[in-house]
């Protein structure tokens, strides 16, 4: 259906060429249209790129995210880094257990 309603619309805007050609209007038409929808694409993109997050404002990667990124790394060495930043934010107790930071 999405296809048929394309020729659809290219078929009607090829008859309205082929119409403003026969009438003498289509060297006004394109003088138009064309700088216009230039004019129209280029401030979208325009738009798109100022809305667009910066790259230097993106939070940093994790260590283990890194780590795991470098394939050349073995899997000790990734599982390692997991570990750190798992017990990073835990502290252990008198009584040998783990308990979080954030839930003193």
């Amino acid at each position: 259906m999405r296809a048929t309603g394309g020729w659809l619309v290219a078929g009607w805007l090829v008859a309205a060429l082929v119409v403003l050609s026969m009438d003498g209007r289509l060297p006004a038409f394109l003088a138009w249209a064309v700088p216009g929808s230039l004019l129209a694409l280029g401030l979208g993109a325009l738009v798109r790129q100022q809305l667009a997050p910066s790259a230097y404002n993106r939070p940093s990667q994790p260590e283990r995210h890194l780590v795991a990124d470098d394939l050349g790394r073995p899997l000790v060495e990734v599982i390692a880094a997991a570990e750190r930043e798992a017990l990073a934010g835990r502290e252990e107790v008198p009584d040998g257990h783990l308990r979080c930071r954030a839930g003193r």
